[in-house]
């Protein structure tokens, strides 16, 4: 059995040429592994600790992890590829989650349970802290199914042509979006998880950085399908990781609160499937602003025949 040295360059390989040489796994899956089961537990623990201390531990865990399944099955990851970029969504995920935590304190559908309100400068690095993981999260699981072989089944599907013109009015009716949903909340909420995609996104088209309205202009639905299932993976583990921890949230989602799994009632992990689009959007707005927009980069299986084409 061996492992790989992480500190070792790794050459960049095509999804379709994957090295010969297997290994269990990378030493910073081993290192998440471990983060794992340690946070896990003390996280469901009665005890002060609860989620409120172990979530940052717990899903840097979880990145760290899924980093080294995606390097063990393509040979790159996010973190081989470019470090600054992955520090870069740690601290953008902060004034993300953030900005949901503001418009949450109007719509109210999530309360926090066994936690002390904000009140020092303290409370709020423990709060960024904890929020600083949902970019890499989402973006390290939609890189490992992006890797699966049937995502590129949606690279060549009908286009959704859109003109320049027809691209701008997405990007104001994002912002009329936003605007209703702060002033009628209770009605739409669900535009909590679609708003700002169609600001950002069709931003990002018009400057010329990635996006999935440019994307699926040509039919290449992969984006799509990656960050929405990622979003869903890393919604299924935030919800059963909650569940059990003394310190967690709950929610008050009127007429659709019905089926709960976890604390999440069903339709309610609907939402994460556009949160990933939204996800990807907002990064890579900032990623475009820092001129990295090709570092931030995330391959999906089909590329190497795209290329070859």
């Amino acid at each position: 059995m061996l492992i790989r040295d992480d500190r070792l360059p790794v050459r960049r390989i095509p999804l379709r040429e994957k090295p010969l040489q297997r290994y269990f796994l990378p030493y910073r899956a081993l290192l998440g592994l471990l983060l794992i089961c340690i946070a896990w537990p003390l996280s469901w623990a009665q005890s002060d600790v609860g989620l409120q201390y172990t979530f940052f531990p717990l899903w840097l865990g979880f990145i760290l992890a899924i980093d080294g399944l995606a390097l063990r099955r393509t040979g790159t990851s996010l973190i081989v590829r470019s470090p600054k970029i992955m520090a870069v969504m740690f601290i953008s995920a902060i004034p993300y989650w953030w900005a949901f935590e503001g418009i949450n304190s109007i719509t109210q559908n999530w309360v926090y349970i066994g936690t002390q309100e904000n009140t020092d400068v303290f409370d709020y690095l423990e709060s960024s802290l904890a929020f600083s993981v949902v970019i890499p999260a989402v973006f390290e699981v939609s890189e490992l199914i992006g890797s699966l072989g049937f995502i590129k089944w949606f690279a060549r599907l009908r286009p959704l042509v859109l003109e320049r013109r027809q691209v701008m009015v997405v990007a104001v009716l994002g912002v009329l979006s936003l605007v209703a949903l702060l002033l009628w909340p209770g009605y739409l909420f669900p535009l909590t998880w679609l708003s700002l995609f169609f600001i950002f996104d069709p931003i990002n088209c018009l400057m010329g950085r990635p996006s999935i309205v440019g994307q699926v202009r040509n039919g290449d639905w992969r984006l799509v399908i990656t960050f929405a299932l990622g979003a869903l993976v890393c919604g299924f583990f935030w919800e059963m990781w909650n569940n059990e921890a003394k310190a967690s949230w709950e929610y008050n989602v009127g007429i659709f609160d019905f089926a709960r799994i976890f604390e999440m009632p069903l339709l309610g992990y609907g939402g994460y499937l556009p949160f990933g689009l939204e996800t990807y959007a907002v990064f890579h707005f900032i990623a475009g602003l820092l001129g990295w927009s090709s570092d931030a980069h995330v391959p999906l299986s089909g590329d190497s025949e795209a290329s070859s084409d």
